[in-house]
Formats: C-alpha cells, sequence, structure tokens
C-alpha cells in the first residue's frame, strides 16, 4: 500500500489527473456492465407487464360503459346478459391482478427490508430517504378510474462503489418482488470512494395508502 502511495506522489499533477480519469473510467464501465444493463433490461420487462395489466383494466372498464350506456337507452334484457358477462371478464382481470401482486412484497415490508438490508452494509450512508405513493396511469385516452397504485421509495446513499453493488445485488437476492424506476450513480470530486447513487423502488397495490416513513 506504501508503495502505491509513494507511486501516486511521485507522478506529475498531469499524470495523476490522467490516472483519476481512467480510474473514473472503468468504474463506469463496471457500472454499465453490473449494474445499468441488467437493470434496464429488467425494467422493460416489468413496463411490458404493467402496460398489459392496464389495456386489460382499460378494456374492461370500456366495455362496462358502453353496456352501461346502452342499457340506459335500451333496457334489453340481452344487454343486462352482455353486462353481467362483462362483470365476470372484469373481475377476472381484478383476481388476476390480486394473484400477481400477492407475489409482490407490501409497502411495509418493503421499508424494513431496505433498511435492514443497510444496516449489513457497513461502508453505506444513509443520506436521504422519502416515501411516495401515486396512482398507475393508465393511458390519457382511455380516462378510466386507476384500481392499482405504487408504494415506493426514493433512497439517496453514499459509500464505496463495491459497498453499493453489493446492497443493489443483496435487494435483488432478496427473494421479493420489487419494481426499479430509477438507478442514478454519480462520483463526485471525492471520487469512487465517495460515490453517492439514487434508486427508486416501488411496489403495486390495489388499496391506496402512504407507505409512512
Amino acid at each position: 500500500m506504501n508503495s502505491l502511495v509513494q507511486f501516486w506522489r511521485q507522478r506529475a499533477p498531469r499524470e495523476q489527473w490522467l490516472m483519476y480519469l481512467v480510474g473514473l473510467a472503468l468504474v463506469g464501465l463496471l457500472y454499465v456492465q453490473w449494474l445499468a444493463a441488467p437493470l434496464a433490461a429488467r425494467t422493460v420487462a416489468q413496463e411490458q407487464r404493467l402496460r398489459q395489466v392496464e389495456q386489460g383494466i382499460a378494456a374492461a372498464q370500456a366495455a362496462m360503459r358502453q353496456l352501461d350506456e346502452r342499457l340506459a337507452a335500451d333496457p334489453n334484457p340481452r344487454y343486462r346478459q352482455a353486462i353481467g358477462e362483462a362483470e365476470a371478464r372484469r373481475e377476472a382481470i381484478f383476481a388476476g391482478i390480486d394473484s400477481g401482486t400477492a407475489r409482490l412484497i407490501s409497502p411495509t415490508d418493503m421499508q424494513k427490508l431496505l433498511e435492514d438490508l443497510l444496516r449489513r452494509q457497513s461502508g453505506l450512508r444513509l443520506v436521504e430517504l422519502q416515501s411516495f405513493s401515486a396512482p398507475l396511469s393508465l393511458p390519457d385516452a382511455q380516462q378510466a378510474p386507476s384500481v392499482l397504485y405504487r408504494h415506493g421509495l426514493r433512497l439517496t446513499l453514499e459509500g464505496g462503489y463495491f459497498d453499493l453493488l453489493a446492497y443493489l445485488q443483496a435487494v435483488q437476492a432478496s427473494g421479493w418482488q420489487l419494481h426499479w424506476n430509477s438507478l442514478d450513480y454519480r462520483v463526485g470530486e471525492a471520487g469512487p470512494a465517495k460515490a453517492s447513487i439514487r434508486l427508486e423502488l416501488y411496489t403495486l397495490s390495489r388499496h391506496a395508502g402512504w407507505l409512512g416513513v
């Protein structure tokens, strides 16, 4: 270690800057290879699944509105039967949503999990923690009421690159299904040993409510 420090001090300022920039470039490559690319692929897959759920909900609700309008104009038994069938399809969709969200971690358990995993990483410091809860928006054209809600946390952490990496890998290996909305890794003037990462994770539920922090 002393030899490395001595080697660094013997370099000219220009060489020290070049070595520092090369180190940052290597950290960037590791970030892309180990974090950014896998998380991007996972996010795309999650968005596709959510879009399918949204489309199913929107279609069921649009069909119900059309049938209600027709029934109001012409109270025909045929329309009543169609409404019953549409309601059955809608309930089947909701049952599928409940089955899918049952495999997701609950908002309260998500907060506890993230905090427990953070305590195991002594090289990390929690800078900021915020909670949020919002309806999962449907396409504007549908104008249908939301039946799914996002409950999540925004965390800002500070620490070494490998400490941050170990924390994210622990979250992924926890066995719980979590949605990754964003991940921002930054290296400041202090270098990779004191980098910062801001990530947003959320879970889904049919129940509106705030996640207390």
